[in-house]
């Protein structure tokens, strides 16, 4: 089940990043933040974007620079040089004031550690995102991917044990980037919370003399045992005059119906933890003949 996990600040409106560049610095608006250029070089010249005279306050002292009364036109590349030598590159922005809704949704389809995240952002950002596993170790940055403010990225965490308690929620991180402004936030969740199943597979309808007999299979990405990792099913089977009926099933992959069926299908959810139903599966046509039978008794 898709989880609302809170507010957070959206950016800027700004031209578009293609990726983090590698080394950046975050600055409060309107106050003072200062650059250093890694060198050994004792004397430097600064630009700002490419351009020789920085549309900022500055104040140049050796290998640093320090920018006075941050704001939006003072941010974006500095780069240090020695004479045309290109030493060094900042990318400077302010952290983000400006405060929308930004709903962060988490998924996984079983208890195997691996889920998948998604968010909007109305502005041109590039986002990237890292998992605090399980056992408090930090994962890697992952790049998010985008198309048109829609956010996506996957995660796995090898150290997640299905046969255990949870006793402590992950930690997502996020970070957003524009060519002026920068956010960090982080948002906490159990696997448990966010686990929808895929559909039930294989579900197939043989008539049986009077009974009409189905049968289906977990999930294929549902852990096992399945006396561990039991599963509740809700079948939904629609009759000739068009009336849909729900049966529920449980401890069992199969059951038995006496009623004329036009068709079914089945979802199943976790009965013992989120009550999130997974999709759907495909309507499953009962036989034309078989309907030809029951339509003549």
């Amino acid at each position: 089940m898709l989880v609302l996990v809170g507010l957070v600040l959206c950016l800027s409106p700004a031209d578009a990043l293609t990726a983090f560049p590698p080394k950046f610095q975050v600055g409060k608006l309107n106050g003072d933040i200062v650059v250093k250029c890694n060198t050994s070089e004792q004397q430097v010249t600064w630009t700002q974007n490419g351009e020789p005279e920085p549309m900022a306050e500055l104040i140049a002292e050796g290998q640093t620079l320090t920018i006075l009364g941050l704001d939006l036109p003072a941010t974006g590349n500095y780069s240090c040089w020695a004479g045309t030598v290109l030493l060094d590159t900042t990318y400077v922005v302010v952290s983000s004031a400006r405060k929308e809704g930004m709903n962060v949704s988490c998924q996984a389809e079983s208890y195997r550690g691996s889920f998948h995240c998604s968010w909007t952002c109305p502005h041109s950002t590039v986002f990237r995102a890292r998992l605090t596993r399980s056992d408090g170790s930090l994962g890697e940055w992952v790049p998010a991917a985008s198309h048109r403010g829609q956010f996506s990225a996957s995660f796995t965490d090898p150290s997640f044990c299905p046969f255990a308690e949870e006793l402590r929620p992950l930690q997502l991180q996020l970070e957003g980037l524009s060519t002026t402004s920068y956010l960090n936030v982080s948002i906490h969740f159990f696997v448990r919370d966010i686990v929808r199943p895929n559909p039930p597979q294989e579900l197939t309808v043989q008539r049986r003399g009077e009974q009409l007999h189905l049968a289906w299979a977990p999930p294929a990405s549902w852990p096992l045992p399945k006396s561990y990792f039991a599963l509740l099913y809700r079948l939904q089977y629609e009759l000739l005059n068009g009336t849909q009926v729900d049966k529920y099933v449980e401890g069992a992959e199969e059951t038995r119906l006496q009623e004329r069926v036009r068709r079914v299908r089945i979802s199943c959810q976790d009965p013992y933890a989120n009550p999130a139903w997974s999709p759907w599966s495909v309507w499953q046509d009962v036989d034309a003949a078989q309907q030809h039978r029951l339509r003549a008794r």
